[in-house]
């Protein structure tokens, strides 16, 4: 397999990744303050969320993951073989899982404007500065404004329109929200639509205690990678070697 292929696998999973961390309508195409916005007082917690992307009301990919937040600093957790859906085929997963791009982890720093994307099998990561706009966390403003009342996996929540607006009051995210009350008003669902596809963001396992925060550093020994054709063939070379053992 050529090196054009491992590439397009490699964009085909990182897209997938920042689409569905995204919730696909996210300013700039990645996690960034305006979406943390949305948690309100909770930016210490870790969950497990399920997230799903619809198309036309058809359900376009699905996929779990694991959140872990500790203030501004926010961690993501994939493994992009339990990637369900039509958006991605199931030799891609396949390919992607051997040659070591399967599992994925996002570290977003806010504080330091970068976000990395780590990938353990490979013991790399690429690095990602972020925008001016993704550190304006203390800056922006969220309104909420109650719709109705629904339950969620048993907890009582508040729908709201939620709406994040930068110091300038331009509204940089829109969202409808479900706040459930015995969770300290943490948004137990997410849901955003943009350009006819919506996506849906449920959580659970809902925890406040504090986490590790090594969690939110870069593992020792890991290598950076200049660029993500730097890592693809990084990660060509080691499947390679891998072939020839056997």
């Amino acid at each position: 397999m050529n090196k054009t292929m491992f590439r397009t696998m490699f964009l085909t999973a990182a897209v997938s990744f920042f689409t569905l961390v995204a919730s696909a309508q996210m300013p700039g195409g990645g996690v960034n303050s305006a979406f943390l916005k949305l948690f309100g007082d909770s930016q210490t917690f870790s969950a497990t969320a399920t997230i799903q992307v619809f198309s036309n009301r058809v359900e376009w990919l699905r996929m779990p993951m694991n959140f872990t937040a500790l203030d501004s600093k926010l961690r993501l957790d994939v493994d992009m073989g339990q990637m369900k859906g039509p958006a991605i085929s199931a030799s891609t997963i396949a390919m992607n899982k051997k040659i070591g791009i399967d599992r994925v982890s996002s570290l977003v720093r806010l504080d330091r404007r970068t976000s990395y994307m780590l990938y353990p099998a490979l013991q790399g990561y690429v690095t990602m500065p972020s925008t001016d706009q993704d550190a304006g966390l203390q800056s922006e403003k969220l309104v909420r404004t109650a719709l109705g009342r629904e339950t969620i996996d048993g907890h009582a929540c508040v729908k709201n329109r939620s709406v994040v607006k930068n110091q300038k009051g331009i509204t940089v995210l829109q969202a409808t929200t479900w706040n459930a009350k015995d969770l300290q008003d943490f948004p137990l669902q997410i849901e955003t639509v943009e350009n006819g596809k919506s996506s849906i963001m449920r959580f659970a396992q809902v925890s406040f205690a504090r986490p590790d925060a090594n969690l939110f550093e870069l593992p020792k020994g890991y290598k950076e990678f200049p660029s993500s054709d730097d890592l693809i063939a990084a990660a060509m070379t080691r499947a390679a070697a891998k072939n020839q053992k056997k």
